[in-house]
């Protein structure tokens, strides 16, 4: 009786550490979607950092990894810095997703994709309240993107990488 009342008050043991590392998305539509929720949050910081005249823009870095973040914090200083202010907003118009990893890649990548979003509806103006886009301006840009596991202090995913592919009236290459 006295060793059941032992082994009646010790705690269970740990279940052991996982032996692999679970899949990041399990089948295409949670790599599409990630991907899409990703670029998203990514247009809607970034937008809002500019219009608001490009003060604080550590706060891209909870959506944006790796290289890309110094890259970034120049692109969206770089408005303010020449004078120049933004209203609108850009709109994701259409995310094709090229590749995806159910775990990340040597280079921490876990889905490839296209994304294009549509211009319209952003101006560019200058300290008089002029725009400052060409009239002619495509209306739509294209880039190649690519999303990663966010780190601490990060969104879930985060975009890694993003390359421009074409601007065009559409979305088509």
């Amino acid at each position: 009786m006295g060793l059941l009342a032992l082994t009646a008050c010790s705690e269970a043991e740990p279940a052991p550490p996982p032996k692999s590392t679970p899949p990041v998305f399990e089948n295409e539509e949670q790599a599409l979607a990630a991907v899409t929720e990703t670029y998203q949050e990514f247009l809607d910081i970034s937008n809002t950092i500019l219009v608001e005249g490009g003060v604080g823009v550590d706060r891209i870095d909870a959506i944006v990894g790796g290289q890309l973040v110094d890259a970034e914090h120049e692109s969206l200083t770089e408005l303010s810095t020449q004078g120049l202010s933004l209203i609108g907003a850009p709109t994701l118009l259409d995310v094709e997703l090229e590749e995806w990893y159910s775990l990340p890649d040597a280079a921490g990548i876990i889905a490839l994709a296209r994304a294009c979003m549509d211009l319209a509806a952003v101006q560019v103006l200058d300290v008089d309240g002029n725009s400052v886009v060409e009239a002619d301006r495509p209306s739509t840009r294209t880039w190649s993107i690519a999303i990663g596991p966010g780190q601490e202090g990060q969104q879930q995913f985060v975009l890694t990488s993003r390359d421009f592919v074409s601007e065009g009236s559409s979305c088509e290459d």
